[in-house]
């Protein structure tokens, strides 16, 4: 039910070298609308080849850049939410993007250690930014305390372009209050998609119908078979050992799943998962 989605992030130097591991991570349906986000320093030549590269191989109509990711190794390599604390290098990787010819969309968070999207968001703006998402919180808080949305709301009065707001959105109901608060055009739903997918239907489901259902321990069993199946098939393996954590995240939410929690913990088969689903009940 997701109206847009975007890749994993995808090293600029990995793809202008034509690095096999890079590459498989634009492995994208050209039906479906995806955006291929990038990161790298602040070499907006860069940019520009790589998107000129992934236009010609795979049709690529949108590119992300991300100018959010807090993870450490990113940042020292100069990257993610580094760019945050120089704007004028993100406007030129934005309109680098832009005169390539794809629809650009930028994802920021408030500030590297200050809030400075008084800053950054005129600076993308004017560059061409078509998209704006805003994650509002600094990079230094990584995901700790709350989301800030009124720094979106503020956001709003400062961009006509297409924002989209991220950070703390759980339940439909979420949604519609942070749409309602701000104005925003979209919200982004990120690390709690990871163990509940389910909740962009719902989210649909709620705005259409004014109502939604949560799903029986059954379907998240079967979700989670065919999520390992699929992942299986795609990457070639035959051990689940890489989507542990994953697996783990849709058994999170219900009541005394510790102890199933403990045993996904150790899975390496397909036929250990099916064996530990069986016991949960």
């Amino acid at each position: 039910g997701a109206g847009f989605a975007i890749t994993e992030m995808v090293s600029l130097e990995g793809l202008i070298r034509n690095d096999k591991k890079t590459w498989k991570y634009v492995d994208i349906d050209e039906e479906e609308t995806t955006a291929i986000q990038l990161f790298g320093k602040a070499e907006p030549e860069k940019f520009y080849k790589a998107s000129k590269i992934l236009q010609s191989r795979l049709n690529v109509k949108i590119i992300d850049v991300n100018f959010g990711c807090p993870v450490r190794k990113v940042v020292r390599s100069e990257a993610g939410s580094f760019l945050l604390k120089n704007p004028l290098s993100m406007g030129e990787i934005v309109k680098a993007l832009k005169d390539s010819g794809v629809i650009v969309s930028a994802k920021i968070r408030c500030g590297f250690d200050r809030v400075n999207i008084e800053e950054t968001i005129p600076v993308i703006d004017k560059a061409g930014a078509d998209i704006i998402i805003l994650h509002p919180r600094l990079a230094t808080q990584f995901y700790t305390g709350r989301a800030d949305w009124s720094l979106i709301k503020i956001a709003r009065s400062m961009t006509d372009k297409i924002l989209i707001g991220s950070g703390d959105i759980c339940t439909p109901m979420d949604v519609r209050e942070r749409i309602e608060y701000t104005d925003v055009d979209g919200v982004m739903i990120g690390r709690y998609a990871v163990g509940s997918p389910y909740i962009f239907k719902q989210v649909l489901d709620f705005f259409y119908n004014g109502e939604y259902r949560g799903y029986e321990l059954d379907e998240i069993k079967k979700m989670m078979l065919e999520f390992a199946n699929l992942y299986m098939k795609v990457e070639n393996r035959t051990d689940l050992i890489p989507i542990r954590s994953t697996l783990i995240q849709y058994v999170k939410n219900f009541k005394n799943s510790s102890r199933i929690r403990e045993k996904l913990s150790k899975i390496k088969t397909l036929l250990e998962l099916e064996n530990v689903i069986k016991d949960w009940n």
